[in-house]
């Protein structure tokens, strides 16, 4: 070419639009690009390709024109101006202001001034009306059914105690045994049962009756035995004393009997409580002729490992756990004034062990050891006030027996075959 054809051009009135010009086409002209990485595309199309976000570069897409992308709004150091500086929060001191003027609005001079007033109980309490309330709450529970309320003795309860039965019962009848020869006394259970006593010619007349009809005296010792050994572990400590753990510790037991039925029980009771691991001392005198039951239990006793004593001296010094008394009898008053009963009586007297007496005798024939608790067998005799707490034993009387005699009978002791008696 030769330097005749070249034309001069006037750049400085159409820089600008020939600046702009130029960038459109350069940036609509295919530039071929080797595959491979997409970063060459940014180095061939923008001159500024090291000056742009990381943003901005992934988001430019081959082939597009550069008119027509879209700028990514970054506060990046790179995208900011150098007039640009990160705007401040003031939301945090806007917050303030308006939580001042919700306190000033809550806890203001204007609340205050109202709590001066005091408030009026006793106008408020006007307003109720008590009658109109309960006749809706009756109105509302008859509409449901529910039964309304009345005077204490009419009123239903809704829900019933662990004692109390729903069925409705009959009235209880505390009176259920009557003698036709009543004793000077009357007892009555802890439920309230009246037991009343019978004199001893009675009591004597229903134990014979119920030995004809087979209940014997070797029946009856056997009973009288197991249920005042029962009564007698119980003091004792029960299972809180006589446990395996507590071998060391076995339970001593001071028998005094003397030569009759009375004295058969009582040998009767030491036999079950030697046989529960208890420790029992029996004192019997040596006596020239006894009764065969005596001499049958005392058989029985010997082979329970027990120790038996014949004189007074060879009972302990020391106080025992617990005395049994089987000393007084019935019939025979007269045993009182004999010195063996005087030193044993004594001998319990002084001793500080607490004492039981089974089957005591009348009020009117005394009694020469004070006892803290006395056991009666069927029906209780009127006993003095020296017997102590008054228990009764159940010895397996049949009712009919009962009946025989003339005593209406239903039987006290419930689920148990000793119960303790208070005086009515």
């Amino acid at each position: 070419m030769d330097i005749k054809d070249l034309k001069i051009l006037d750049i400085r009135s159409s820089s600008a639009g020939n600046s702009s010009y130029a960038s459109t086409k350069m940036s609509s002209t295919p530039i071929a690009v080797p595959k491979g990485d997409p970063r060459s595309v940014e180095k061939v199309n923008s001159p500024q390709h090291c000056s742009k976000s990381y943003g901005e570069r992934h988001l430019d897409v081959p082939g597009q024109p550069k008119g027509f992308r879209r700028r990514h709004n970054s506060w990046s150091s790179s995208s900011r101006g150098a007039n640009q500086v990160t705007p401040k929060k003031n939301g945090l001191k806007n917050g303030n202001s308006h939580m001042k003027h919700r306190d000033d609005e809550c806890f203001g001079d204007g609340v205050d001034d109202e709590l001066d007033t005091d408030f009026d109980f006793e106008g408020n309490l006007a307003l109720f009306d008590k009658a109109a309330v309960f006749s809706e709450i009756d109105t509302s529970e008859r509409r449901n059914g529910v039964r309304s309320r009345g005077t204490p003795q009419d009123q239903t309860p809704s829900r019933y105690r662990h004692d109390e039965n729903i069925l409705e019962a009959k009235p209880i009848v505390y009176r259920q045994i009557t003698v036709p020869q009543p004793g000077a006394k009357e007892y009555c259970t802890d439920s309230g049962l009246v037991v009343p006593s019978v004199t001893y010619e009675l009591h004597k007349r229903l134990l014979s009756v119920a030995e004809r009809h087979g209940l014997s005296l070797e029946r009856r010792l056997e009973m009288t035995g197991v249920c005042a050994s029962q009564m007698a572990l119980t003091l004792l400590g029960g299972p809180n004393r006589l446990t395996p753990k507590n071998v060391h510790q076995r339970p001593t037991v001071a028998l005094l009997c003397g030569p009759h039925v009375q004295g058969a029980q009582g040998i009767s009771c030491g036999r079950h409580l030697a046989n529960h691991e208890v420790e029992v001392i029996l004192c019997l005198p040596n006596f020239v002729k006894m009764l065969d039951s005596v001499t049958n239990e005392l058989t029985l006793f010997s082979k329970t490992g027990g120790k038996q004593v014949s004189n007074i001296k060879d009972l302990p010094d020391t106080p025992v756990d617990l005395i049994i008394n089987c000393l007084d009898c019935h019939e025979n008053t007269f045993l009182m004034d004999q010195p063996w009963y005087r030193a044993a009586a004594d001998w319990a007297n002084q001793n500080r062990a607490p004492v039981l007496s089974i089957d005591p005798p009348v009020s009117g024939q005394g009694q020469a050891v004070e006892a803290k608790w006395s056991l009666s067998l069927c029906l209780p005799l009127p006993l003095a006030e020296g017997a102590g707490r008054v228990y009764l034993c159940d010895i397996g009387v049949p009712r009919h027996v009962f009946q025989e005699v003339g005593i209406k009978y239903h039987s006290p002791f419930g689920c148990k075959f000793v119960i303790p008696l208070h005086s009515a």
